[in-house]
């Protein structure tokens, strides 16, 4: 072959279609003050979601199962103390699962028993140290309650504030709360959610410089990384705290979940 005919170009139509490859995004690395690291393709499994109920449900028998959902059956029909048979029944099957401690708690805390509803939520967190739902605000806030921290009921006042689902009146209710209630954190925080711009950071902040829980600290964290994200234009500030989140053991599974989910949006849109 002569070198006319080597460097002869071939004709467009017989040439083979070569498959498209798509461009992945490059991967992002992100630093804590400790060294700690955390890449994007690490959180691009981040859905904002933990499920806990999932927590030990393989220690939990098909029995224990029946019994559980049994008792919340009862407990929704108001038949508490039927709800309380069943829970106790379903924690002897299976004593290493726990949400029937959980729902054992919540219960007690409607039949204003709030002794037994501390113990029981101390028993969820000794099975469940990352968190269970919301096992980290209920012990904070009623062994406050026993101490004389804070007022009786105001653990099943902040939950029974979820039944609300008015927008405005949820906000009304938590100005006053906020007002009565100054060193409430868990307060503070979803008073937040009802805020715009510096006055929503305020609130949080406010929020962050109380004596609180750390599923509640968390949470205030995580929305105020948001906060200055979006409002202030801090995205290495909201980083820093996200990060901060994530790799403190004692977070909660939820805000670290919740923390990664964020962390990775904000790289999404972001140039870091």
């Amino acid at each position: 072959m002569g070198l006319f005919n080597f460097f002869k170009k071939k004709k467009v139509g017989n040439e083979p279609k070569q498959p498209v490859q798509e461009q992945k995004p490059p991967t992002l690395k992100f630093t804590d003050k400790n060294g700690n690291e955390i890449t994007t393709e690490e959180l691009a499994q981040a859905t904002g979601r933990y499920q806990y109920e999932m927590i030990g449900v393989n220690n939990a028998s098909e029995e224990a199962m029946v019994l559980h959902n049994e008792a919340r059956q009862f407990g929704q029909a108001g038949e508490y103390d039927l709800a309380i048979e069943k829970l106790f029944l379903a924690h002897e099957r299976s004593p290493k699962w726990p949400y029937p401690l959980y729902d054992l708690a919540f219960t007690y805390m409607l039949k204003d028993d709030y002794d037994n509803a501390l113990k029981y939520y101390q028993m969820t967190d000794v099975l469940a140290p990352n968190g269970f739902f919301t096992s980290k605000i209920a012990v904070f806030t009623l062994k406050k309650e026993q101490e004389g921290v804070f007022e009786k009921g105001l653990y099943r006042n902040y939950i029974t504030l979820e039944w609300v689902q008015d927008p405005e009146q949820k906000a009304e209710f938590l100005d006053v709360l906020v007002t009565k209630f100054p060193n409430y954190a868990p307060y503070w925080k979803d008073y937040a959610n009802t805020l715009d711009g510096e006055e929503r950071i305020n609130a949080l902040e406010k929020g962050l410089q109380l004596d609180c829980d750390v599923e509640t600290e968390g949470s205030l964290k995580i929305n105020k990384a948001l906060a200055i994200d979006y409002i202030q234009k801090d995205t290495e500030g909201a980083i820093n705290i996200l990060l901060e989140v994530i790799f403190d053991k004692s977070s909660t599974f939820g805000n670290v979940e919740l923390a990664k989910f964020v962390l990775k949006n904000i790289s999404i849109n972001s140039d870091h």
